[in-house]
């Protein structure tokens, strides 16, 4: 009976104040990697003084190194077993060294090792990052069995990121400007952030509770079981190549979109608006992605966002022009598409995990999520070094920007993210996993443990 009652217990429906606690981890994560994806690749060419060219260098070593990590993170949060659960613990022990590296990568130094420290400050953030963001990813998994549950989790994880994203965005230029020395400005603007976000991340462990049960009394799966869990997966295969695609149109996206206001736009001023109404519509796409889902599936969804993305972008190159209107109405659905996009692709993932349980006998959320955040951080290394790269490839120079590196800016805001959007939907067409199969083989696991039982 003992069995029977967990294995309940671990498709409960979650409540809203743990989905909102949930939700206060990406909150967090936006904090950090919000004011790092928009300001970083700024602050290297134009305060830092560091030329486009390495800063796509160390974007791209440092997130390949990261990308690594993860599946090392993966492996351990696999053998992780405390009073305080599996996955939690991440966020207690690792949330203080992630805000204080966060920090470090503002600090600038004087010398001809300034890109070395550059290289080594970031490339130290994102194995923080990744120690605590890897596990909270996974945390999906073990607070709840249930469908609907997880896609709103999802939605109450993305809505609150986008909140910590629209904080990020909005006021971090009148927190920089607090000092005359730019330089100082940056350290004390993320100072505030890195600090919230270590709070934030305390109270989603706090908020929060594992449900789901240990599979094989709590032993942990070996490295032959996780390598299984995951190459053999075609919906998580299919899922992570759309994923790299996706990924790489937003890393490109959020690191040119500075440059996008102060020399397309050409109102610098306008930044605060301008991500204020990016995040209202990226909040509105995450909303309605919950109805949507439960409309026409994860799957049909996905393909929806995915070409209102493509006609958005399409529209704000070839017809938007120097209309603030139309190219925020093109800015808008992109962000609708990106608040669409990442509710279906996390809830996709969580499921990917069953299907690895059913199929191989074994629950490895660990190596799952360590496996698709290297696909991420992979994609992310590659967005950064695209950016960078052309940059560089247009002439972009902070002293004197030519008409060529404006109109590689404003290709690389548009028709770049259209592009990866469109190839991002041949493998979400190839997606097997819908909600019926899904269901059908949470059953078949019930039974299985009920059975063993």
């Amino acid at each position: 009976m003992a069995a029977t009652e967990k294995l309940s217990d671990s498709y409960v429906v979650i409540g809203v104040k743990e989905k909102v606690g949930y939700g206060l981890g990406d909150f967090a994560s936006n904090l950090s990697f919000g004011f790092v994806s928009l300001f970083l690749l700024f602050f290297y060419t134009d305060i830092y003084g560091i030329s486009a060219a390495q800063a796509s260098l160390i974007f791209v070593i440092a997130r390949v190194i990261d990308a690594l990590f993860n599946i090392l993170v993966g492996f351990f949060v696999d053998k992780t077993h405390s009073r305080y659960g599996k996955l939690r613990p991440w966020l207690l022990y690792g949330s203080l060294p992630l805000g204080f590296l966060t920090v470090l990568c503002f600090v600038s130094i004087e010398s001809e090792l300034k890109f070395w420290y550059a290289l080594i400050s970031y490339t130290i953030y994102c194995l923080a990052y990744t120690a605590v963001n890897t596990p909270y990813s996974a945390l999906t998994n073990r607070l709840t069995q249930h469908e609907n549950s997880r896609s709103s989790l999802s939605v109450y994880r993305f809505v609150l990121a986008i909140v910590g994203y629209l904080i990020v965005s909005t006021s971090a230029d009148l927190l920089i400007s607090q000092s005359d020395d730019a330089r100082m400005g940056y350290v004390f603007a993320v100072s505030c952030f890195a600090l919230l976000a270590t709070f934030m991340f305390l109270a989603c462990f706090g908020m929060t509770k594992e449900r789901v049960a240990e599979d094989n009394s709590g032993t942990a799966p070996g490295l032959a079981q996780m390598l299984r869990a995951v190459i053999s997966n075609p919906p998580l295969i299919n899922l992570s190549l759309f994923t790299v695609f996706f990924y790489i149109a937003y890393t490109v996206w959020m690191a040119i979109a500075i440059y996008f206001i102060k020399y397309i736009i050409l109102d610098e001023g306008f930044t605060a608006s301008f991500f204020f109404i990016q995040s209202a519509a990226y909040i509105f796409g995450s909303i309605i992605s919950q109805k949507a889902i439960s409309l026409m599936g994860k799957k049909n969804m996905t393909l929806l966002a995915l070409l209102i993305g493509v006609l958005g972008l399409l529209m704000q190159y070839f017809v938007a022009g120097n209309n603030i209107w139309l190219i925020m109405t093109g800015v808008c659905l992109y962000s609708i598409t990106l608040g669409m996009g990442f509710v279906a692709m996390w809830s996709m993932i969580a499921d990917t995990v069953e299907y690895a349980e059913w199929h191989h006998e074994v629950r490895a959320e660990g190596a799952i999520y360590g496996f698709f955040n290297f696909i991420t951080k992979i994609a992310m290394a590659i967005g950064g070094g695209c950016a960078g790269w052309m940059l560089d490839y247009f002439g972009y120079n902070a002293t004197a920007v030519s008409t060529p590196a404006v109109n590689g800016i404003n290709l690389m805001m548009t028709l770049f993210p259209a592009v990866m959007f469109v190839l991002s939907a041949v493998f979400v067409w190839f997606y097997s996993l819908d909600e019926k199969t899904y269901r059908s083989i949470v059953q078949q696991i019930t039974l299985r443990k009920q059975n063993a039982a």
